[in-house]
């Protein structure tokens, strides 16, 4: 549901700055592909097959050398569309890590899911609870990094009923 708010949700993306609408097409994209990030921020136009089909993602990707089609819905489409430039090689704006990771703990926060989300590591068998950095309990947006989109993607298709193996 959360994903869905931030793919349909016009009003909410037309009150964020510009860096942040950039970060929730970013994470939206990277949220319905599912690749590691390193991948997501190589992909370049090539990499865009269309097809009467529609339209797929096929790349060799970069830890593992596997070849992966993966079939873009049309709101991904638009993404890339929108970012799409003529001479441009890049499928996505290209953040780094620590950027993006900035600025989506941003935008979940202003989406307004900052609900206390306590981080519990275990040591010796045993449950402990981590705190942020101000001793306190963790808020949802602080969980979010980079990685989440690729989580999200492979609890999403397990959520469809895609084969544990397939996934």
């Amino acid at each position: 549901s959360q994903l869905e708010f931030l793919i349909t949700n016009t009003a909410f993306e037309a009150s964020l700055p510009k860096h942040l609408q950039r970060t929730k097409d970013i994470f939206i994209f990277g949220c319905t592909v599912g690749l590691r990030y390193q991948d997501l921020m190589r992909l370049k136009q090539q990499h865009i097959q269309f097809t009467d089909a529609g339209v797929n993602i096929i790349l060799h990707t970069q830890k593992t050398g596997t070849e992966v089609t993966i079939p873009l819905p049309d709101y991904a489409v638009a993404i890339f569309n929108k970012y799409r430039r003529k001479g441009g090689n890049y499928v996505l704006p290209r953040l780094s890590s620590t950027n993006l990771n900035l600025q989506l703990k941003e935008l979940i926060k202003k989406a307004g899911w900052n609900y206390n989300l306590p981080k519990i590591k275990q040591r010796q068998g045993e449950p402990i609870e981590i705190k942020n950095n101000n001793g306190k309990v963790f808020k949802f947006y602080e969980h979010i990094t980079v990685h989440t989109m690729r989580r999200t993607a492979i609890t999403s298709l397990l959520l469809l009923g895609v084969d544990e193996n397939s996934v």
